[in-house]
């Protein structure tokens, strides 16, 4: 995903050093939760300060990724220690979600879920978590993501929940509607994919043919075919690609009117921090990343697939280093190259990659982690997950990474796009690497 960087609002860290809440209980600011616009810093008693920011405490944790303001070192440190469960998590399937929140296994219990909605400045998201919480851009103070990269767009999102406070930042690569219908389209000749329709009047007919989100092409909301279509002298057909090719129309028919079809082969993405009211355990944080898309892969046109596929695109997400003297959370961002080997038949196939050239805070780190080889798998749009493994120039990484294929209607055949969470923790526990990518087919 090119390259959409997560920059969470100052508001999680102003909540944090305001609540002090931290592993062993929480704390007592009633403002904790509110605007950074009700807490403004002169307003706040020295007592309310968390112990960790006086002089002589120790360690000065730095958290670009979440602003410039200093948190205290027990909070960062639960923060972190959300940010190296979820390296170590095992994504779940579905949107595909990688976080904190596991079971015994130390498979991930979350399931985040987002839309987006083109915007020309803004894109327009809805994210929830199961029934744990929702979020939408009519709530909570939604902020727009400045510097990302074209086609990329992302808003900061926040919300009081139940036992807390969840900050979702969400990016996706949503484009313009597509204008349909008019003087110049839908003739003979024309083709339309799903979601799109073009309306008729002349020689005596008025009708509009429309192509279903399931590929059915219909006249009106009747009359249907899967794969060609032949009534009121209107003749189409569908090609093996899945979309229609409009053969004939009735006499005098021109197509009237028009209309926008919206963008239905996107990914979105990103990550999220659930803040307690009250903690009393590192536990009761949940940082994740999430990948999602708008055209999941057709499980059963995986099967007769065969040969190659090369995936590139960027990845993005958190990174933590912990070390006796400082606590560094920030933001990183990265290119990455998949290869997809289809079976052909009852074994899937085999996809696997890597992620390299790294930046931290815009600067270059040595890392690069290895996506080990995953299985194809026989359900949720072959959804797929391996290890991870990596290295710098002083440490070792391990962790997961999981994903599935998106975007139908390729000539090949073949998935469009792969979207998927991953993370890697090194093996001193001193750095982690938290992350969700997007990658279309070259």
């Amino acid at each position: 995903m090119n390259v959409y960087r997560l920059i969470s609002t100052l508001v999680i860290i102003a909540t944090l050093a305001l609540a002090g809440c931290g592993g062993g209980g929480g704390g007592s600011s009633p403002m904790a939760g509110m605007p950074p616009a009700q807490q403004p810093p002169a307003q706040q008693p020295p007592a309310q300060q968390p112990p960790a920011q006086q002089p002589g405490s120790g360690a000065t944790p730095s958290v670009s990724v979440f602003g410039d303001l200093n948190p205290s070192q027990m909070v960062a440190d639960n923060i972190v220690t959300a940010i190296g469960q979820a390296a170590e998590a095992t994504p779940r399937a579905g949107s595909v979600t990688q976080s904190s929140n596991v079971d015994s296994n130390s498979v991930t219990l979350d399931r985040v879920e987002v839309t987006a909605e083109y915007g020309a400045s803004q894109h327009r998201f809805s994210v929830r978590n199961g029934t744990a919480w929702s979020i939408g851009m009519g709530e909570g103070n939604p902020r727009r993501i400045p510097n990302t990269t074209p086609p990329f767009k992302g808003s900061e999102l926040s919300k009081r929940v139940s036992g807390g406070t969840v900050y979702v930042d969400a990016y996706s690569d949503i484009e313009a509607p597509v204008t349909v219908g008019g003087s110049t389209d839908g003739n003979v000749g024309s083709v339309l994919s799903a979601g799109q329709s073009v309306s008729y009047e002349g020689g005596g007919n008025s009708f509009t043919f429309m192509v279903r989100q399931d590929g059915f092409g219909c006249i009106g909301s009747s009359i249907c075919a899967g794969q060609s279509l032949n009534a009121n002298n209107f003749r189409a057909r569908r090609n093996s690609d899945g979309n229609w090719e409009i053969l004939a129309l009735p006499a005098g028919a021109m197509p009237v009117g028009g209309g926008t079809t919206p963008d239905t082969d996107y990914l979105s993405g990103g990550i999220w921090l659930f803040v307690p009211d009250n903690a009393t355990s590192a536990d009761d944080y949940v940082f994740g990343a999430f990948a999602d898309g708008s055209d999941p892969f057709e499980q059963v046109n995986i099967m007769p697939l065969t040969g190659t596929a090369t995936y590139e695109g960027a990845a993005a997400g958190v990174y933590s280093e912990k070390t006796t003297t400082t606590t560094d959370i920030g933001y990183f961002d990265a290119d990455v190259e998949l290869t997809a080997n289809f079976g052909g038949g009852s074994d899937l196939g085999t996809i696997s990659g890597s992620i390299t050239n790294i930046e931290v805070d815009d600067e270059p780190h040595a890392a690069t982690l290895n996506l080990g080889t995953a299985n194809i798998g026989s359900q949720n749009s072959g959804f797929f997950r391996g290890a991870v493994t990596g290295s710098d120039n002083t440490r070792s990484y391990t962790g997961n990474w999981g994903g599935q294929f998106f975007g139908n209607g390729e000539s090949d055949g073949r998935p469009g796009s792969v979207a998927r969470t991953f993370g890697g923790s090194s093996t001193d526990d001193a750095v982690n690497f938290v992350g969700a990518f997007g990658a279309h087919k070259q």
